[in-house]
């Protein structure tokens, strides 16, 4: 009988390790010493006060609310470096350009001003005198001020130059506002701002910040041309102000797979075009062919012709090419032949290599691909490239695994080291537990009795006309003591 032990040992493990987490991560309620009101508590007089930061915009109006539960002679309000306001000078209407409040239950000192202006930018204190003693609260109140329009740091601002291979930082400088500005970048329509950090630096004691953002990015050639875009967001503007700068992205000219173009008609005059991107352009340019890629023995500059040949160049703009070979009353031996586009570039040169075919073009799902060069005929770029080494070692290691967790699995079953279903004989007990043991004693009698029966006739064997002896009662013996199982 299998005993499942591991699953016992790993149940006692998980008990423990609970018990060790309760003992080790038990949550304490919170005592009454850590809760914080918000407000100066008295032992029978409350301040209701929020200390929370407010911004506002110029010309909004601006609510100081401030109140008090308990008997209180007078309140006013201090700004820094102002002179006090009685509150009840407000009511009054003392005060131009300041009010009372609509509502006064729990806001007793509470004062509001109509059109704030950036001279009332600071600390507000409320102060209430009560006998013998004064509560107050204070609050930050940040009046804005409109940041200054952005800029992008760059050594010229029609362009920004960038090398392909190298990673440029370009900053965005807004030099003041109230509170700090936003910043993010975009690259065309995509979102950037992961790629920059963001410093904002203090520039006075009322509040003023500088900020400055820079991006560090390797630009691609397929982003070539795009726009550059620092994005700046206030609580002044209503919409966000950009500022932005097309890139000029430098770059060898683009690694290309072999190109194959299909169902090339005998007779006919056949263009191959192939479009290549390079910035700056290109400094030479030459079609090549012969009878291996590894053996070019003719080449043809561009624009050019030799024999049945003829090449030239289309410019698409924005460093994207098309360079066209025409091959005048196209013969089978043009389809044999290999070809190779070279291009060279101030920074490097690429050859792109073609191979012709009157074959038709291989369907959907086959090993080749379609390449997205625009041509009157079908072309596909095909990989010369097999299996690696290390994928064939990756799929002999799967094997290899899968092989030994069989192999495993039959031993432990043989073993009886997991919880596979009773061998045959088992089924002859009955596990009843109303049932005593002379009912046990029975079956089991039963079982011995079969296996002597079938061990019996496994001690025969049947001889053939030519002195072999022959399986045929293996069958049978295996058939009977499959009818012992209960």
């Amino acid at each position: 009988m299998c005993k499942c032990s591991f699953v016992r040992v790993a149940c006692v493990a998980l008990a423990l390790a609970a018990a060790s987490l309760a003992q080790e991560y038990s949550v304490d309620e919170p005592n009454s010493g850590d809760v914080v009101f918000n407000g100066v508590q008295s032992s029978e007089d409350l301040l209701i006060f929020d200390a929370s930061e407010i911004v506002v915009n110029p010309g909004e109006r601006l609510d100081l609310n401030c109140g008090f539960k308990g008997p209180y002679r007078h309140c006013i309000w201090e700004l820094e470096g102002a002179k006090p306001i009685q509150v009840e000078d407000v009511y009054e209407n003392v005060h131009p350009g300041m009010s009372k409040p609509e509502v006064s239950e729990g806001n007793e000192c509470g004062i509001v001003i109509n059109s704030v202006s950036t001279e009332q930018h600071g600390l507000w204190t409320c102060r209430v005198f009560i006998t013998g003693n004064s509560l107050e609260g204070s609050k930050n109140v940040i009046v804005t001020v409109k940041p200054t329009s952005p800029v992008l740091e760059v050594d010229n601002s029609q362009l920004l130059e960038v090398n392909s291979d190298e990673e440029t930082p370009v900053k965005c400088v807004v030099a003041a506002a109230r509170p700090a500005v936003g910043i993010r970048w975009f690259l065309g329509d995509r979102d950037v701002t992961v790629m920059a950090e963001t410093e904002e630096t203090p520039t006075d004691n009322e509040g003023m910040y500088k900020s400055i953002s820079t991006l560090r990015r390797t630009f691609e050639p397929m982003e070539n041309g795009m726009m550059l875009t620092c994005s700046v967001s206030h609580k002044t503007l209503n919409a966000p102000e950009n500022e932005s700068i097309p890139l000029n992205v430098i770059f060898k000219p683009v690694e290309k797979p072999v190109s194959t173009y299909y169902q090339i008609r005998p007779g006919s005059d056949y263009e191959v075009k192939l479009n290549f991107s390079a910035n700056p352009r290109p400094i030479r340019k030459e079609w090549r062919y012969g009878d291996s890629f590894q053996n070019i023995a003719v080449s043809i500059e561009i624009p050019g012709a030799k024999d049945h040949y003829e090449t030239y160049l289309e410019e698409l703009g924005n460093g994207m090419y098309t360079a066209v070979l025409r091959i005048a009353g196209f013969k089978e031996e043009d389809a044999n032949q290999r070809y190779l586009l070279v291009v060279e570039n101030d920074l490097g040169e690429t050859e792109y290599k073609v191979r012709l075919s009157m074959d038709d073009a291989p369907k959907d799902g086959d090993s080749e691909t379609r390449d997205h060069d625009k041509n009157p005929s079908t072309e596909y770029s095909v990989s010369e490239d097999t299996l690696s080494g290390g994928a064939v070692a990756g799929i002999v290691i799967v094997v290899l695994i899968i092989v030994a967790a069989i192999g495993a699995a039959a031993y432990a079953r043989y073993r009886q080291m997991f919880c596979f279903a009773p061998r045959a004989e088992s089924k002859a007990y009955i596990g009843d537990a109303e049932r005593n043991e002379t009912d046990n004693g029975t079956a089991n009698d039963a079982v011995k009795a079969s296996t002597d029966h079938v061990n019996g006739k496994t001690d025969s064997t049947v001889a053939n006309g030519n002195g072999n002896v022959e399986q045929t009662q293996v069958e049978e013996i295996n058939n009977e003591k499959k009818n012992t199982d209960v």
